[in-house]
């Protein structure tokens, strides 16, 4: 019985523990990476969902009519790979490279009394050696909790071929948000159907142009010194029992008599300035100090990245010809020497020997 209690006791702290871990790694597959004030952290440990959701609703409001860079990149070191999103599609005829590009956001409109966006999309499309008309593609951004930030595309048709229409729509799973830089980083899948078919998975870097603005530091202004104690009013009932002083009698001055004028003598005195040292107690001011802040460091740029056409290179190397090999030595043959006798039995059964014979034996074979 005590075995059994152990086991199952076992048993349920390793399923705690498993479902722990994978807890653990849900979270840090599914988690969104946000970088502000050059500090990066998850959103769920630094912010909440409606404080995610104004800096986003900001940096789309301030790239309203800006042209939004896409590239397709690394997941884990958020760098680009190749400039563009290329999918690739077929006709009934032939198949065909789809590539997106960049984007434009167009307009932007928030959502009354949900953590969401309206944004319209401005496509900029290549299929082939052409730029197919397209039209504009309204997407639908929402923040349903800080680890969870999705956009999605509805259908909209672009004119690729001449022969019918093609529809174009695409799914966002954003995970990483830079605010200091203006990247957004999102797992896509963009599908392409009717006249032209295709779709393609991968991840994907957007880079807004116009970037969220820091807040500036705020200049301290200096409070006004706080206001002198005032005296306390007396209680009346002090102000009647306290006496009250009599006024005096003011003597009278009797008036003098004017002294004579007396002649003026210049007379030149040195004065002597007597230097008295005071100690004067003054507040401790506070100066301001500008230090020179290091520059931040530069954005990743996308730059074009062309393939690069290997050729191997092909070597004959000419071997050697082998050395004769020598022919084997000729084995000694065995011989062995038998000496053989017969005896006839006869019928009356008289026995008769037969001298000796000696036979040589030769590698097996009787000579």
């Amino acid at each position: 019985m005590k075995k059994y209690i152990s086991g199952l006791l076992f048993l349920s702290v390793g399923l705690v523990a498993f479902q722990a871990a994978a807890q653990i790694d849900n979270l840090s597959s599914t988690s969104v990476l946000v970088c502000r004030s050059h500090q990066c952290a998850y959103a769920s440990y630094s912010m909440t969902k409606g404080f995610l959701y104004n800096k986003i609703a900001q940096m789309m409001e301030k790239n309203v009519g800006k042209t939004v860079l896409v590239c397709e990149a690394d997941p884990h070191s958020h760098i680009c790979l190749q400039e563009g999103l290329s999918i690739p599609a077929s006709t009934v005829y032939a198949p065909l490279n789809v590539k997106i590009q960049r984007l434009k956001l167009t307009d932007e409109k928030k959502l009354n009394g949900a953590t969401g966006l309206d944004l319209v999309w401005d496509y900029r499309i290549q299929a082939g050696n052409t730029y197919p008309s397209c039209e504009l593609g309204l997407s639908r951004l929402s923040v349903d909790y800080t680890d969870k930030v999705e956009m999605t595309t509805q259908d909209f048709i672009c004119n690729i071929t001449e022969t019918g229409r093609t529809s174009v729509n695409a799914t966002y799973n954003i995970d990483y948000l830079d605010f200091d830089y203006g990247f957004i980083g999102a797992y896509y899948t963009i599908g392409v159907g009717e006249a032209v078919q295709g779709d393609k998975t991968g991840y994907a870097l957007f880079r807004f142009t116009a970037k969220t603005p820091i807040p500036e530091e705020v200049e301290e202004i200096p409070l006004p010194p706080p206001p002198a104690p005032q005296a306390e009013p007396v209680p009346e009932i002090l102000m009647e029992t306290a006496p009250q002083p009599q006024p005096q009698p003011q003597p009278q001055i009797q008036p003098q008599p004017q002294p004579q004028p007396v002649p003026e003598v210049t007379v030149r005195v040195v004065p002597q300035v007597e230097v008295q040292e005071t100690l004067i107690r003054t507040e401790p001011s506070v100066q301001t100090i500008e230090v020179p802040l290091p520059p931040p460091p530069q954005p990743p740029v996308i730059l074009e990245t062309k393939p690069i056409r290997v050729v191997p290179e092909i070597v004959i190397r000419q071997e050697p010809a082998p050395a004769p090999v020598p022919a084997p030595a000729p084995q000694p043959s065995v011989i062995k020497t038998v000496t053989v006798e017969k005896m006839v039995i006869t019928s009356d059964g008289t026995r008769q020997i037969t001298p000796p014979e000696t036979r040589t034996i030769i590698d097996g074979k009787i000579q």
